[in-house]
């Protein structure tokens, strides 16, 4: 199974997704960035743990049980999930609903579902 991996950069917030390990460590200038893990931020789950419903090859995320907000402030700025054939990934603007659709193929199961809070960081379900 591929697993995601994103990194952040302390100084500029600016985050990387890990494709290829070789077993260098990522910088950002000339500190080490470090793993963004999703889940672990003490924030409201109901409104950032990702919320999956798939439905033949359309797979629907509403980011939260309750909505989250969409401010340009606070607000998700995007979805990724991960299937058994890679990843994808949508960006979101604020001032619209927390909530996107991803087309599968046939033969293409979904397995984790992540969602970025720009407050309150990385957010995950499994399928």
């Amino acid at each position: 199974m591929f697993k995601s991996k994103f990194l952040v950069c302390d100084d500029d917030k600016n985050i990387v997704e890990v494709l290829s390990n070789t077993g260098e460590e990522i910088k950002c200038g000339d500190k080490p960035m470090h793993e963004l893990v999703a889940n672990s931020t003490n924030a409201a789950q109901e409104k950032h743990v990702p919320q999956v419903s798939v439905e033949g090859n359309t797979v629907k995320v509403d980011v939260g049980s309750v909505a989250h907000p969409m401010e340009e402030a606070h607000s998700i700025t995007w979805v990724h999930i991960v299937t058994n054939q890679g990843i994808q990934r949508k960006y979101l603007q604020s001032n619209t609903d927390p909530v996107v659709e991803f087309a599968l193929c046939n033969d293409e199961k979904l397995q984790e579902v992540y969602a970025y809070c720009n407050l309150h960081g990385l957010w995950m379900s499994k399928a």
